[in-house]
């Protein structure tokens, strides 16, 4: 038998975009193959975790065999967004903005292999092994780019939708851009801030806003990216 090496191999490529930089990952084919391989295996499950609230990143098809995870058509996704974004406008005159601080980089093995467990997913300590080894070769936290780590990330935030759903927050979340409303935005922002704080993440308080009056909302930007 031919010892073949399993050790991931990763280029990283430096994108600014909207006047930050970020560093998207490149796997090798072997290492992204079974980076798809590992999240198609719990795509369905993931999936079950998330709610109507969640706008992006959607799974439509998944297979383990051969690896393949295809996301819900990102354009479509937004333009549904916008839709639920201006009916809750309508609904709720003070709306407020949150936003995770740096993301996917503070999404670390232990994190996403402790939420994969607690949602009793059988492949969490597979996954965090597969991440740990990209940490060790220089990635941080989930890497930006591939399709697997968008599926990932919405299974760590799963738990603070769930959060805000049981605290009466109505909510709408964009990757981790998130919308909130119902009652005291202060009061929604401080269990958006506890939420995150329990599962080891912390809100990027540049980008978190309460705006009183949501008919200013055509003037203001909800979003600040796509996938």
């Amino acid at each position: 038998m031919v010892a073949t090496s399993t050790v991931p191999a990763v280029r990283f490529v430096r994108v600014r975009q909207s006047g930050t930089e970020r560093r998207f990952a490149l796997l090798d084919g072997h290492t992204r193959e079974r980076y798809v391989e590992l999240v198609a295996r719990c795509a369905g499950a993931i999936e079950e975790l998330l709610s109507p609230s969640v706008m992006a990143n959607r799974v439509a098809s998944w297979s383990v065999r051969p690896p393949e995870l295809v996301l819900r058509p990102w354009r479509l996704e937004r333009r549904l967004f916008a839709a639920r974004l201006a009916g809750l406008a309508v609904r709720r005159r003070t709306i407020a903005f949150a936003d995770v601080r740096r993301c996917y980089a503070s999404m670390s093995p232990s994190i996403v292999g402790e939420a994969l467990g607690r949602a009793g997913i059988p492949t969490a300590c597979e996954v965090e092994m597969f991440l740990a080894g990209l940490e060790r070769i220089g990635v941080e936290g989930l890497p930006i780019g591939p399709d697997a780590s968008a599926v990932l990330a919405n299974a760590v935030l799963a738990q603070v939708d769930r959060a805000l759903r049981e605290a009466g927050v109505e909510h709408l979340r964009w990757v981790d851009d998130v919308v909130l409303s119902g009652g005291d935005a202060s009061v929604a922002l401080s269990v958006f801030r506890t939420a995150l704080a329990t599962i080891g993440l912390r809100p990027n308080e540049a980008k978190t806003r309460i705006l009183l009056d949501a008919r200013d909302l055509g003037s203001t930007t909800t979003v600040s990216g796509g996938r």
